[in-house]
């Protein structure tokens, strides 16, 4: 694979593309008025311009021009049907349904805002369904993932999501759901940020750093080894913080296993940015509503006590 994609950048140039169909449709024609009127281009040349030795050049390179152009016409069809990504761009249809759903919420909050009775901020907060908002979210998120790679089938076994919140007053992250929730997989349901236990996991030394990503591309070999049967099948992570401005809200791991996937940090920073990052703001505008509701609670609260 890791030949396939300077291989896939070459044949996919669109001037190697363009003068490699000139040379077959010239090659082509020359053999059909050949066949058609006797012509022969090295007859001519011979009869009326060059030499036998210039001839016979002109013959050899014009041999080989042709056998590069339908060796590059083959690499050409092999990597439009065997592409070096084993992703591909799909539109990401189950973002609609998120959407959907998250409009329909904020629709029965306004409804009950106009409804002509004292809105009860305790109630609204009550109707935000935080927690199924994000399983539906995970859910499509691995929906999307299945469909973007079409190389393989991605079975329910070999795709693990999870999602855990970030609580600054104790410095945990803190278990919140995973996909599949029907395979009980999850080990550290709090994951102490501070605690050496837990230093080597992926999602602890991305919190404890500048960067919003992390990635590991052998997972078998590098990726961090807790109680979870789930390291004798990783093949790739990905994860990332979960924040907006200055907050920090938690963090999505996700795990590709049985099947190697990728070839180098670059795909899957490119399979992050095309195909995650927006379930990442979908997930993000979940923990702001949670915190906005929350603080407008305590505003009714003070207000009401004042």
């Amino acid at each position: 694979m890791r030949i396939k994609k300077p291989l896939s950048r070459l044949f996919g140039n669109k001037v190697v593309r363009l003068t490699t169909d000139l040379v077959i449709l010239a090659a082509s024609g020359y053999l059909m008025l050949k066949k058609a009127l006797g012509f022969s281009i090295s007859g001519w040349l011979l009869s009326n311009a060059f030499h036998q030795p210039l001839v016979t050049a002109y013959v050899y390179f014009s041999a080989g021009l042709l056998i590069a152009a339908i060796l590059s016409k083959v690499a050409i069809f092999y990597l439009d049907y065997f592409p070096a990504n084993n992703h591909y761009s799909v539109e990401p249809d189950e973002i609609s349904d998120c959407l959907y759903r998250m409009n329909t919420e904020i629709c029965s909050h306004l409804d009950k805002c106009s409804s002509g009775e004292i809105a009860d901020i305790k109630v609204l907060h009550e109707q935000h369904g935080y927690k199924l908002n994000l399983a539906l979210i995970i859910g499509s998120l691995a929906e999307h993932i299945r469909k973007s790679i079409t190389s393989i089938k991605i079975k329910n076994k070999d795709l693990f999501i999870s999602i855990y919140s970030h609580d600054p007053a104790n410095g945990n992250l803190d278990y919140v759901l995973h996909y599949d929730p029907k395979r009980d997989l999850i080990e550290s349901k709090v994951i102490d940020l501070g605690s050496d236990k837990f230093e080597k996991y992926e999602s602890v030394k991305c919190m404890k750093s500048t960067n919003e990503t992390a990635y590991v591309l052998n997972g078998k070999a590098n990726y961090a080894k807790g109680g979870s049967k789930r390291h004798k099948s990783i093949q790739h992570y990905l994860g990332c913080k979960l924040s907006s401005g200055n907050r920090i809200y938690g963090f999505l791991n996700i795990e590709f296993h049985n099947n190697s996937l990728f070839s180098d940090e670059s795909e899957m920073q490119d399979f992050m940015e095309e195909h995650i990052y927006p379930f990442k703001l979908l997930l993000e505008y979940q923990f702001l509503k949670k915190e906005f509701f929350a603080s407008l609670k305590d505003f009714e609260y003070n207000w009401r006590a004042a």
